[in-house]
């Protein structure tokens, strides 16, 4: 089956870092894939779309790559703007 590619923009990848905790590679409950993230600022069915990044997004906590499936753990409560 075809999925469109969507592609987001830096300032989405930016806001989607802001919303997690940390990613697979320094915390042991990230579970959650970031294009999950990305897609809950979005109005798509995940299931029906691919993302692409511009710009590889980068941990909050160790400033490890992040990539559309790197799995993340999110924050609890989301931080202001």
């Amino acid at each position: 089956m075809y999925k469109p590619l969507i592609s987001v923009s830096q300032n989405a990848v930016s806001q989607a870092e802001r919303a997690i905790e940390g990613c697979e590679f320094c915390c042991s409950d990230a579970e959650v894939a970031f294009c999950l993230v990305l897609n809950s600022f979005r109005n798509y069915d995940i299931d029906q779309v691919e993302y692409i990044l511009p710009v590889l997004g980068s941990c909050p906590q160790c400033a490890a790559t992040l990539d559309e499936h790197t799995l993340v753990k999110r924050r609890a409560i989301l931080p202001e703007r």
